[in-house]
């Protein structure tokens, strides 16, 4: 009877238990060019559909106000993410970039660019999606279709950091912890500018990239390459 209790409770050990890569400084962790090794990503098809196809993780939405993400198998703590998107079809009134800490499908950090020059930081959480940082123009972004961005977030302990093209960005973050930010004509109301989001919501997780539609415009097609992730060098 003992035996069969500790075969139980090692196997529901087993379970829980998640492997979190140790992330030295500088070391490089993981590398993706999606040209090998696809049963590390999380595929699937149909009108939302996440597929690695001619050298490229291809993510393709075509149902509206609706996502699609891929993450990869293995789970970081500390992270310093960078990959490479572009749409190459839909509307450029889109949203496209890279999924952090993602626990499953309903627990989630991602961080967005749009083909019309926007960047945005949400956060989910059972389902329910919250911005942790409004939409936010910039001229760092390289607009329009088929226009490759080179996406970068990095991650330490509750501490984040984001970037577009080598240029760090500043986000629009509430005043208050339970409030809402606005961006509009080049000012944070009810928020504040900042270079860095703290929230210690999730500790660790999947990483990947994602895609979404705006309300009435389907069709959002967005590839990504070039997904490496090291470990953070200087501290945020």
């Amino acid at each position: 009877a003992l035996i069969r209790a500790g075969v139980w409770l090692c196997n529901r050990w087993a379970e829980t238990w998640q492997y979190v890569v140790p992330a030295a400084p500088g070391e490089l962790l993981y590398v993706a060019a999606f040209d090998d090794f696809e049963d590390e990503w999380e595929q699937s098809g149909g009108r939302n559909a996440a597929q690695i196809t001619e050298g490229v993780m291809q993510i393709e939405v075509g149902e509206v106000s609706n996502l699609m993400f891929a993450p990869a198998a293995p789970i970081f703590s500390d992270f310093d993410l960078h990959a490479e998107a572009q749409a190459v079809d839909g509307p450029e009134n889109n949203g496209f970039g890279l999924v952090f800490r993602q626990q499953d499908p309903n627990n989630l950090y991602y961080f967005l660019i749009s083909s019309n020059g926007w960047y945005q930081v949400i956060r989910v959480i059972d389902g329910e999606e919250r911005e942790l940082s409004d939409w936010v123009s910039s001229e760092v972004i390289n607009q329009g279709l088929n226009a490759p961005n080179t996406l970068r977030v990095i991650g330490q302990g509750d501490t984040f950091a984001f970037y577009i093209n080598g240029e760090r960005v500043d986000l629009c973050i509430p005043d208050k912890p339970d409030a809402v930010s606005t961006f509009s004509g080049g000012e944070c109301f009810e928020g504040t500018m900042r270079d860095t989001l703290v929230d210690e919501t999730f500790a660790a997780g999947h990483l990947g990239v994602v895609a979404i539609t705006e309300s009435r415009q389907p069709g959002v097609v967005v590839e990504f390459d070039h997904f490496t992730v090291t470990g953070p060098e200087d501290e945020l």
